[in-house]
């Protein structure tokens, strides 16, 4: 979803920071009786708070906002739950992760602000996003369970187009570049953005 309001990204915080995630249901897919092979389920918006600055990741890429600016305009109620405390600041968060999430590479399916989320919470925390708020993206990896979805997609009014620039973006490949940087150091804390960098080549381009 997008953000528009942007404010400065803050180059080192003081100290261990609040990591919060923010949740918004977007939409609710149809029962079982109106799709094949697919239960009903919520697709979500979520975003990351890291300190007093959200991070949210739309077709414009990743934008830092004032909290829950990329929420506001869903019209429904925001859950927002601390979910830790990092060392870690936000450039470096950013240095990392923000060649992976590109302007002009959303996919409401295979690389989402979801997407972003799971991964901005391994990096910072080194826990994943729960399963229920990516319940869409990994209902639309298999087969048939793909086709009930876009069937839902278009009963809800949505024609969903994939962006040929996601489809083979896979999650685990950016958690696993992730792996190779903590092993290397040993602890989570404030990796060197020079260190990072090297682990941040551009990733394969199949979620779905």
């Amino acid at each position: 979803m997008g953000a528009s309001e942007s404010v400065p990204v803050p180059t080192l915080f003081g100290g261990p920071s609040p990591v919060k995630l923010a949740a918004t249901v977007l939409f609710h897919m149809p029962s079982a009786a109106k799709m094949r092979g697919a239960e009903p389920f919520d697709a979500f918006h979520t975003s990351i708070v890291l300190g007093e600055v959200e991070y949210a990741f739309s077709g414009q890429g990743i934008r830092a906002t004032r909290p829950l600016v990329s929420h506001a305009m869903l019209n429904r109620n925001t859950e927002v739950r601390l979910i830790g405390h990092t060392n870690f600041s936000a450039s470096q968060m950013l240095s990392f992760l923000n060649q992976f999430f590109q302007p002009g590479t959303y996919d409401l399916i295979c690389k989402n602000c979801n997407s972003f989320s799971d991964c901005a919470l391994y990096l910072l925390l080194g826990q994943r996003l729960e399963a229920k708020y990516s319940r869409m993206e990994k209902t639309g990896k298999a087969g048939q369970k793909r086709i009930g979805l876009m069937s839902a997609l278009r009963l809800i009014g949505m024609n969903y187009k994939a962006n040929p620039a996601s489809q083979n973006f896979q999650v685990d490949e950016v958690l696993a570049k992730m792996d190779i940087y903590m092993r290397g150091h040993g602890v989570r804390g404030h990796p060197k953005l020079e260190d990072m960098d090297q682990y941040a080549s551009t990733p394969r381009v199949c979620c779905c």
